[in-house]
């Protein structure tokens, strides 16, 4: 209960941070969504719910996760971050993770839409297991920013 506490209170400490308005929204695969915005330039924070196989509250998992944006070039960019996550209903599972993501922009005078691929290595602290994710998506842009008008 603790974990989930602390967890709270990392996120709202961390949506209080100033960051540009552009919010993007992602749905992974068939089973997960996440919400993100950027800092700055180099950094983005995303909120991620994973619904474990359509089963709506059961296992169902929230992870916390900072990016590093490497300089996006004109049909993709790579990000590398860091993930804390848990399983609310238990409580009691926490794991930690690495996502690594590829976001293509398919459509060139259509920046706002694009294609992600993330692979995260996963870690469980209470099972002391060690898992590979992997997803894909489609995240959308609700704002033009600078950055993809430069293209």
């Amino acid at each position: 209960m603790k974990s989930v506490k602390t967890f709270i209170t990392l996120i709202f400490f961390l949506f209080s941070l100033s960051c540009f308005s552009q919010v993007k929204v992602t749905s992974y695969s068939i089973y997960a969504i996440g919400v993100s915005a950027p800092f700055n330039d180099l950094f983005a924070g995303e909120i991620k719910v994973f619904t474990n196989q359509g089963q709506l509250f059961e296992n169902t998992s929230i992870e916390l996760s900072g990016s590093y944006k490497f300089v996006p070039k004109p049909y993709h960019q790579f990000s590398v971050g860091l993930g804390f996550g848990l399983i609310p209903e238990s409580g009691e599972d926490a794991f930690f993770s690495a996502p690594l993501s590829l976001e293509i922009f398919p459509i060139q005078s259509f920046k706002q839409l694009s294609v992600v691929i993330e692979v995260a290595p996963e870690y469980y602290f209470n099972n002391e297991i060690l898992n590979l994710r992997h997803l894909w998506g489609i995240r959308y842009s609700f704002e033009k920013s600078a950055r993809n008008e430069a293209f």
